[in-house]
């Protein structure tokens, strides 16, 4: 969501009056042309500017006490006065794009979510990364919104699972126990998980049970797996190896714990392809510099597939295991070695390798999933 036509007329209004007005009275910017809303402006004064009001935000009491440009109307007035005592400013998680506003949660502990309006462009426009992703920006209230101050840095960085986990439980805590701000003059609103009134049990039919030889799959599952299972094997024993073999296993039985099971339904010789080709993928294994590499093509050849049916399949196992390079659960161990995205983690707020820390914060950071194991275990 963004500003109306008005609003964002009004914001420029008094961002321009205020900017410039603070130059001419600061001296900051040596030559800055008094800026006019539709018109074409410098950033580089406003950028200057900005980073000195921020600093010393009573400069705007002190320019609504002298109003030496005047002009200004009660409304307009409180506007301001508010933005002097009710900015926010610091480094954000983006965490969702909703209907009404985005949602910026605080590093901060207790962590606190607020709903960010864009002005011209909705923040998913303005910011076009996935999410999470980390920004910086001065947040001020309008009337009955939270917007920015016209700039954001954004820093286009993924995650690794550890920390998307971390952030999403700490994310929905927040929500469901504080609430989202999305008026700075009013307290937020819980946001308690629905009840749902517990369905009458239906007794099914007893199933066929099938050796599905250890893996933590549903007994209504078993042989489905099976039947995946068997084709997997057979094509990385033959084309793999036996690593590349067991990830793409442990993804399949992950696939049979879903509710309901996507593999239900489909044939079993194009889910096994699909899992092998996202595995595969997420792995490099199209590289050529890897040691074990193959081409999309051949993939789907050996399975009796088209490329497009195999990249569709795999395309679709890909967003059902939300598989990414930083995700380890499905990575090759060589690859979790050497992705330093993995190992960074915010300790006492900055961003550090956990790998040069001492051992109790790596224990600690193991401990709560953030990373796949203890490196200085590893090392001995």
């Amino acid at each position: 969501m963004n500003l109306s036509q008005n609003e964002v007329q009004l914001f420029y209004k008094l961002w321009y009056v205020l900017i410039w007005s603070l130059n001419e009275k600061h001296k900051i910017v040596p030559i800055f042309k008094k800026p006019v809303y539709g018109e074409r402006t410098d950033e580089e004064p406003f950028i200057a500017v900005r980073a000195k009001l921020w600093e010393n935000p009573q400069w705007i009491d002190d320019f609504l006490r002298e109003n030496e440009f005047g002009g200004l109307t009660e409304i307009e007035h409180g506007i301001l006065k508010s933005w002097s005592s009710h900015f926010v400013k610091g480094q954000f998680i983006v965490m969702k794009h909703l209907k009404p506003y985005s949602v910026f949660m605080t590093f901060d502990e207790p962590a606190k979510l607020y709903g960010v309006c864009g002005i011209s462009n909705p923040i998913k426009a303005t910011a076009p990364y996935e999410v999470p992703y980390m920004v910086d920006a001065v947040l001020l209230p309008f009337k009955d919104k939270i917007i920015y101050d016209s700039f954001i840095g954004a820093y286009p960085v993924s995650f690794g699972k550890g920390i998307r986990d971390s952030m999403k439980e700490i994310y929905e805590k927040t929500k469901e126990t504080v609430g989202i701000i999305e008026n700075m003059d009013e307290s937020p609103v819980p946001v308690k998980p629905s009840e749902k009134a517990p369905k009458p049990a239906v007794k099914k039919p007893a199933l066929p049970v099938v050796d599905a030889k250890g893996a933590n799959v549903p007994k209504s599952m078993s042989a489905r797996y099976m039947e995946i299972a068997e084709i997997i094997g057979k094509f990385c024993d033959e084309k793999l190896n036996n690593e590349y073999k067991e990830i793409c296993l442990k993804a399949l039985a992950k696939l049979c714990r879903k509710r309901p099971s996507p593999i239900e339904t489909g044939k079993a010789n194009t889910w096994a392809c699909g899992i092998v080709y996202a595995i595969g993928a997420t792995n490099f294994i199209f590289d050529k510099s890897q040691s074990i590499n193959m081409t999309a093509g051949d993939i789907a050849e050996r399975f009796g597939l088209s490329k497009n049916t195999a990249g569709g399949k795999a395309a679709e196992v890909k967003n059902l295991l939300d598989l990414s390079y930083f995700n380890t659960e499905f990575s090759l161990k060589s690859h979790i070695d050497s992705n330093p995205m993995i190992w960074y983690l915010k300790v006492n707020g900055y961003l550090v390798d956990i790998r040069t820390m001492p051992r109790g914060a790596q224990e600690e950071a193991f401990r709560k999933g953030l990373i796949p194991y203890i490196p200085a275990d590893e090392k001995e």
